[in-house]
């Protein structure tokens, strides 16, 4: 396995950061995850894109330049076909103190893997989650940013595990639903697709953006709005979106059923959809 890093390809065994690293000391960073399908990484211009800004929003100084070339550098040295592309960029190393100003260059490490990063029969059964006790901060800067300080998700992924669950679904400090720990939720309501609003507090996911698009062309109404746990609980059907796992049926709040209790009729419309708009945009 090689993978970029600042500036070299290097086997893994060789891509190594320093300990003064501000990525390791504060999680001084931001990150984007890329679904690779056929040798190639689905909307890699949008995830860029999302990267850059977030590391305006924390103030890096310096941004870097050629992520999608090196992108496609660690993809083919990996000979990778199907599977994940990790892109992370840190302050860099710094020897003491807080202060950003003290880091010049920043940390890039790109790695890419085969693998397939849900099995089928999650699609099958659908994901059942637990509404997590971790609370989000609507409000704060950090929200719309894919930071490198993951401990909030972190956290409720464990309430997921000690659950027997799939995930975690967070609340924001209004009770109102924000994201799962790394996907966006979505309510099948009749005909009638809702998402939590970008003012809740989540992160505006890629797959989020082009599922909102597929919708109104699918003839549902789409709206962005504040979502109370007990409208999940009393969806007609629910999902999750991300890069890797597309669209995820969601079946079951704690010990609620949503709907039947099974991957509901829109919920399968719009992942095969989404899977056709993958395809074309690979033709």
């Amino acid at each position: 396995m090689f993978v970029f890093i600042n500036g070299s390809l290097v086997p893994k065994e060789e891509a190594k950061v320093s300990v003064f690293d501000r990525g390791f000391l504060y999680g001084d960073g931001v990150f984007e995850t890329v679904r690779i399908y056929n040798g190639r990484p689905f909307m890699i211009d949008e995830h860029i894109t999302r990267l850059l800004q977030g590391l305006k929003a924390v103030r890096f100084t310096k941004l870097p330049a050629g992520l999608k070339v090196y992108a496609a550098k660690v993809i083919d040295a990996n000979g990778v076909r199907n599977g994940i592309l990790r892109i992370a960029v840190t302050r860099g190393e710094v020897i003491s103190g807080i202060d950003p100003s003290a880091c010049k260059e920043p940390t890039i490490v790109i790695s890419a893997r085969e693998s397939v990063p849900y099995p089928d029969a999650a699609y099958e059964t659908g994901y059942r989650v637990t509404i997590s006790k971790i609370r989000k901060d609507g409000r704060s800067h950090l929200c719309g940013i894919k930071s490198a300080n993951f401990l909030t998700h972190i956290l409720a992924k464990g309430e997921a595990a000690d659950a027997g669950v799939d995930d975690a679904v967070m609340v924001n400090y209004d009770g109102f639903v924000t994201e799962a720990t790394v996907s966006n939720v979505f309510v099948v309501k009749g005909n009638a697709l809702v998402t939590p609003s970008v003012e809740s507090g989540i992160l505006p996911g890629i797959t989020r953006k082009v599922v909102l698009e597929m919708a109104e062309k699918m003839g549902l109404e789409v709206s962005e709005c504040e979502i109370r746990p007990e409208e999940l609980c009393d969806a007609d059907e629910a999902f999750l979106t991300n890069s890797l796992m597309e669209v995820m049926p969601l079946v079951k709040v704690d010990k609620r059923a949503i709907g039947n209790g099974l991957p509901g009729n829109i919920t399968r419309k719009v992942r095969k959809n989404y899977q056709q708009i993958v395809k074309k945009k690979l033709e």
